[in-house]
C-alpha cells in the first residue's frame, strides 16, 4: 500500500474504534436502564445486572460499527481538507480513485468486523443473555429472600419480607396474590420459611392471617392460621429452556435449522429476513464509504463550506440504511423477496462509484444549503413589523 494510502487508512482506523466505543457506550447506557428491574424488582445484585447488560455489547457494536466508520471517514477527510492535505495530494496528481482507496481499505476492515459480529459474536452474546435472564426470572426463592423490597415473583404475585435471619427464617411476611380475576388473597404472617418436601417447594407461613376478597361482590373475609403452606412448585419447577429469537441465533443456526424447532417453523418469514439482513450487513461499510467520499472526499478551498456535504452524506447514509431495513420488513409476507436487499446495496454503491470514477460531482445539496443560508440571512436582517426603518 502506498505511503499516502497507508497514512489515510491508519487515520480512519484510529478514529473508528474511538467513535465505536463512544456510540456503544451511549446506546448501552440507554439499554441498561431497561434492565434495572433485575435489581429493583427481581432482587438481583448489580454484578448480575452488569453481566447481563454487558452481553449485549457485541451486538450493539456490530450494529453501530458502520455508523462509527462513517463518522471516522467524515472526520479524517474533513480534517485533511482543512489542513490542506487533500489539496496537496490532489495537486501532486492523485485522482479521486486514488483518494478513495484508503477509505475502501478501511471499509474492508470494518466489513470484516461486522461480518464476524453478525455471524457469531453478537448473537452468541444475546443468546447467553437470554439464558441468564430466563434463569433469573425462574429463581423465585432468591427473589423472596430480599428483605425490605416488594418483589414481583410473577404477574399478580407480590411478596415482601421485613427481615431474613441467619437460619433462613423470614420475618414480617406479606404475600399478595392477585392472579385470579375473581379472587384476591393477601397473606400476612409473623414468620415464614421456604422448604422442600417431596419434590415440592413450599412457603410455610406461621402465626398469620389470610384476607380474601371475592370479586365482583367485593366481599371480604379474614381467616387466622397457625401455619399455612403456599405452594411455589409451579414457580420453581427447575431449569427453564429458553426460546431464542432470530437475533439470538448464530449464522450457522440460521442456515441449518433444526427440524424439531417449532418456534422457527411458526416464524419462518422473520427468520428468513434475519438471515438476509445478517448476510447483507458486511456490504454496508463499502456502500457508506462510497457515499461519504462522494460528498466530502474532494479537495475544497477554505471558502467553500463543507458542512452541506457532511449533512448530505449523513442523510444519504441514513436513507440507504432505512430503505434497506424497510425493504426487508416490506417483504415479510413474501420472504423469498428478501434477496432484493443485495441488489439494492450493490445498486446504491454502483451509482456512487460511477459518479466518483467519472469525476462527476453532486452539487444540489450545496445549492440548497446556499439558498437556506441566504433565506436565513434575509430573515435576520429584515426589519421587524412596526419598527422604525
Amino acid at each position: 500500500m502506498p505511503l499516502i494510502n497507508w497514512y489515510m487508512c491508519r487515520r480512519i482506523l484510529t478514529i473508528f474504534p474511538a467513535a465505536l466505543l463512544i456510540l456503544t457506550a451511549v446506546i448501552w447506557s440507554t439499554q441498561a436502564l431497561q434492565r434495572l428491574d433485575l435489581v429493583t424488582a427481581k432482587g438481583q445484585t448489580f454484578a448480575v445486572f452488569f453481566a447481563l447488560t454487558a452481553l449485549a455489547v457485541p451486538f450493539l457494536a456490530t450494529m453501530l460499527a458502520p455508523i462509527a466508520f462513517v463518522i471516522a471517514m467524515v472526520v479524517v477527510y474533513d480534517t485533511m481538507n482543512r489542513d490542506s492535505e487533500l489539496v496537496v495530494i490532489g495537486a501532486a496528481g492523485a485522482g479521486r480513485l486514488r483518494l478513495l482507496q484508503p477509505a475502501m481499505a478501511a471499509a474492508a476492515v470494518c466489513a470484516a468486523f461486522v461480518a464476524l459480529g453478525a455471524a457469531y459474536i453478537g448473537p452468541a452474546g444475546l443468546a447467553e443473555a437470554r439464558v441468564m435472564l430466563t434463569s433469573v426470572r425462574a429463581d423465585v426463592v432468591t427473589s423472596i429472600v430480599q428483605p425490605g423490597r416488594f418483589i414481583d415473583i410473577e404477574d399478580g404475585l407480590t411478596v415482601h419480607i421485613r427481615d431474613r435471619q441467619a437460619d433462613g427464617t423470614l420475618r414480617g411476611l406479606l404475600l399478595d396474590d392477585q392472579r385470579r380475576p375473581d379472587l384476591a388473597i393477601t397473606y400476612l404472617a409473623e414468620n415464614g420459611r421456604v422448604v422442600e418436601a417431596e419434590d415440592n417447594t413450599l412457603l410455610v407461613m406461621t402465626n398469620g392471617s389470610a384476607q380474601r376478597m371475592e370479586r365482583p361482590s367485593n366481599e371480604l373475609s379474614v381467616a387466622a392460621f397457625d401455619a399455612y403452606a403456599f405452594d411455589l412448585t409451579d414457580l420453581t419447577a427447575g431449569p427453564v429452556t429458553p426460546t431464542f429469537r432470530p437475533s439470538e441465533r448464530t449464522l450457522f443456526e440460521l442456515l441449518n435449522p433444526s427440524p424439531e424447532d417449532t418456534y422457527r417453523a411458526e416464524r419462518e418469514a422473520r427468520f428468513t429476513i434475519e438471515l438476509h439482513d445478517r448476510l447483507s450487513q458486511p456490504l454496508a461499510p463499502f456502500v457508506y464509504a462510497l457515499i461519504v467520499f462522494l460528498f466530502v472526499g474532494d479537495p475544497r478551498m477554505h471558502r467553500q463550506g463543507r458542512m452541506a456535504g457532511i449533512f448530505a452524506a449523513a442523510i444519504c447514509v441514513a436513507v440507504v440504511r432505512g430503505a434497506s431495513y424497510g425493504l426487508l420488513l416490506a417483504v415479510e409476507e413474501t420472504p423469498q423477496l428478501a434477496i432484493l436487499v443485495y441488489p439494492f446495496f450493490l445498486g446504491a454503491g454502483a451509482v456512487a462509484f460511477t459518479l466518483i470514477a467519472t469525476d462527476r460531482s453532486v452539487t444540489i445539496h450545496e445549492r440548497l444549503w446556499a439558498s437556506l443560508g441566504a433565506a436565513l440571512s434575509r430573515l435576520a436582517t429584515k426589519t421587524p413589523a412596526g419598527a422604525p426603518a
